[in-house]
């Protein structure tokens, strides 16, 4: 049976780029007409072809693809997803979302990748667009500077040291552009423009800021704490950046945007008790905890399309942390728990939907669960195995940041250890 025949059909209906894959090698058997479209190669230049040897894909995204084909293909179960930057035939940087999950026509066994792109974080604005942009920027709280090279850099070569090109590069990248708050961090009020100021001139260690030109070369992004130089003191920050290419795959302008965290340091010794309190309360082990996050926050779904949206969300919120009394609830452990998605926490899909549409109109909600047994008479009988509390923490965009979980444990348990009985 061809899969390609029966299937193509179908998967070309789909809305994102699909690629089927061999369970065994990870070998490509078909795909559709939007994964060939946007990879730029045609069937028979991938057919046969592994998808961890595709030439478009840096060394990171193929351990992540592979990562993910390995926990499909070992638990026959939905893999995590992976999400990366990726730059198109058009030197464009992509944010693309990968899911890998199993297949299965008339018996045989495959793995099915599905690649997803996300809202795209580059700023590419031209025009009398640019000047109504910038005009935006500087009355943005947080610094924000664009640079550039004065002249086009050269592609680098096998030949060339790596370490001596992307310190030319670093050099050659001026400012072409910052806001009002980044004049302001940097050369204080009235204190003269930051415009030809190169790269490295920035950060305290000149080696972090060859690291940041390493990873946005490679992927045209990094986010990162980092040191810089103000006045005569040394700040932390969190520095966001963002490449755009040139048609020769260089870097043609670099967008950096940056976050002081010496008020937030304060802010945590401010918090540093709630915070221990917080972290006893999650250690316990009377009441199972866990902590959900999105793979990035997630837009309030739109009324006609509400379930389709919220069956994607649920594969994207992984449960980043959890104590050992909810663990000992599911009969799991880490390796089996975390980062797994939140429909882990329930019976079917059906009643997780339910929960999650519930948060982002409530914030708050509860389900239970019930286990179906038979009683003394034989017949049905359904028993509470445990209660879950859930409560959503959204960002100043309304956008859903993470969910925490409390759980019950079985009543049984609750019997056992409060029984007044001291004795036989």
């Amino acid at each position: 049976m061809s899969i390609t025949r029966e299937w193509l059909p179908i998967i070309n209906a789909l809305p994102d780029a699909v690629v089927i894959v061999s369970r065994e090698k990870g070998v490509i058997i078909g795909g559709n007409d939007i994964f060939f479209k946007k990879s730029g190669f045609t069937v028979n230049d991938l057919v046969s072809t592994r998808l961890f040897n595709l030439p478009f894909f840096k060394k990171r995204v193929m351990r992540g693809l592979l990562r993910l084909f390995v926990q499909v293909a070992k638990s026959g179960g939905r893999g995590s997803t992976f999400s990366f930057p990726y730059v198109d035939s058009k030197q464009t940087v992509r944010n693309i979302e990968a899911t890998a999950g199993p297949f299965t026509v008339s018996g045989q066994k495959y793995i099915l990748f599905t690649f997803r792109e996300l809202p795209s974080q580059e700023i590419l604005i031209t025009g009398d667009e640019a000047e109504s942009w910038q005009a935006y920027l500087n009355l943005a709280y947080e610094p924000y500077m664009e640079f550039r090279p004065p002249m086009p850099l050269r592609p680098f070569s096998e030949q060339d040291d790596r370490t001596v090109y992307l310190r030319d590069v670093g050099m050659s990248l001026e400012v072409k552009f910052a806001n009002n708050a980044a004049v302001r961090m940097y050369k204080g009020e009235g204190g003269g423009s930051l415009a030809g100021q190169n790269f490295f001139s920035f950060f305290s260690k000149r080696e972090d800021a060859l690291r940041f030109l390493d990873m946005l070369s490679i992927v045209g992004q990094m986010k990162a704490q980092t040191t810089v130089n103000i006045y005569d003191r040394l700040v932390q920050v969190e520095m966001n950046c963002v490449v755009r290419f040139d048609d020769k795959g260089t870097i043609a302008a670099v967008y950096c945007g940056q976050r002081d965290m010496s008020g937030y340091r304060h802010y945590e010794s401010i918090i540093g008790g709630s915070r221990l309190e917080m972290e006893f309360t999650f250690n316990q082990p009377f009441t199972g905890f866990a902590f959900l996050e999105p793979l990035h926050p997630l837009e309030r779904p739109q009324a006609d399309t509400v379930d389709i949206q919220l069956d994607g969300n649920l594969r994207r919120i992984m449960i980043v942390r959890a104590n050992q009394a909810i663990m000992d609830i599911y009969g799991s452990d880490k390796t089996k728990f975390l980062m797994k998605t939140m429909t882990e926490l329930f019976p079917n899909d059906v009643m997780a939907r339910q929960v999650l549409k519930e948060l982002f109109v409530m914030r708050v909600t509860s389900a239970a669960v019930y286990a179906v047994s038979q009683n003394e008479k034989g017949t049905p009988e359904e028993k509470l195995k445990h209660v879950s509390i859930f409560r959503a923490a959204f960002d100043d965009m309304d956008r859903l940041t993470g969910i925490f979980v409390a759980t019950s444990k079985d009543e049984s348990s609750y019997k056992a250890r409060h029984s007044n009985k001291t004795g036989p």
